[in-house]
């Protein structure tokens, strides 16, 4: 799961709650909304922080069905968010993206189909698309930093912030996938958060963003010393991720790795853009096709 954080003073207002839009497995939020204006949705873009990839070992990760927490209750799921007003300035600061990669053994089952046709698994296909990902962003800007997480019970510091990605990428391979029984991320206190006088004028001198590879059918998540968390299979793990989105910015990702692998690249190529200037997850549109053409359907692994 990717999060971001623009700055911890950053004023926020709700606005009017959007319609909900069918999910898609690539676009679990809601589809893309191209009856709407383009110049409109530009204008309006008052989101912008924090995305989600993760990826399902089953066909059948995209069940609907309501979660269950502990206590009976049930997990909400990825319902249709209010809009956020996010006043922080939307200008590309520079970012320090942690990458969070799951090592549970499910990772390691060949299921993908690789490019050239040749079965492959879920690590190897997250290895390089992680790698992809953090030369394409260091193109682009050579301010931004990353580090490079591993998790399997639970969390270890590979790569510390760098901005040389020789750096992270010779830390990225070489890993050996184990049985997992619990997933924790409690990671230390390695950074902090950017605080700015007035973040209506002045932008943050970086963003912070966490993206978290996660592959595994079931486990106890833990997020503070004080709160576990039990869930069942894959898709109510998606459901118990959405449910920490509670302001609706995150990016999030569904891919069954039971298919063509090139889903995974592309899903990882969509958390390229900047946290401060994209759009909501449900308002972002991809296609390159005019008013007039058909779209194409939608890829489903």
């Amino acid at each position: 799961m990717e999060t971001s954080e623009p700055g911890s003073a950053a004023e926020e207002e709700e606005e009017k709650a959007s319609e909900p839009r069918p999910r898609t497995r690539s676009n679990p939020e809601g589809a893309e909304d191209r009856g709407l204006s383009s110049q409109a949705s530009v204008g309006n873009r008052s989101e912008g922080e924090g995305e989600a990839a993760s990826a399902d070992d089953s066909p059948q990760g995209t069940g609907t069905g309501p979660s269950t927490a502990p206590d009976g209750a049930a997990w909400p799921g990825p319902a249709p968010h209010a809009e956020v007003q996010v006043k922080t300035p939307r200008v590309n600061c520079p970012e320090k993206v942690i990458i969070c990669l799951d090592l549970a053994e499910e990772m390691a089952v060949p299921r993908l189909e690789a490019f050239n046709g040749c079965k492959s698994n879920a690590l190897n296909v997250a290895q390089k698309m992680i790698e992809m990902f953090v030369r394409t962003k260091h193109k682009i800007d050579k301010s931004h930093e990353f580090a490079l997480v591993v998790a399997n019970n639970d969390a270890t510091w590979l790569s510390g912030f760098t901005s040389d990605p020789r750096e992270v990428c010779s830390c990225l391979y070489d890993l050996e996938t184990v049985v997992c029984k619990s997933f924790s991320i409690l990671l230390p206190q390695k950074i902090e958060l950017p605080v700015t006088d007035n973040v209506q004028t002045i932008p943050p001198p970086y963003v912070v963003r966490t993206i978290l590879v996660f592959g595994r059918p079931g486990c106890q998540p833990q997020f503070s010393m004080s709160e576990q968390m039990k869930v069942g299979p894959l898709h109510e793990m998606y459901n118990f991720f959405s449910s920490l989105d509670t302001k609706g910015t995150n990016y999030k990702y569904e891919v069954a790795v039971t298919g063509p692998a090139l889903e995974l690249h592309n899903c990882m190529a969509k958390l390229l853009a900047h946290p401060l200037q994209r759009p909501f997850q449900s308002h972002a549109a991809y296609a390159l096709l005019g008013d007039d053409e058909a779209p194409e359907a939608e890829a489903t692994v």
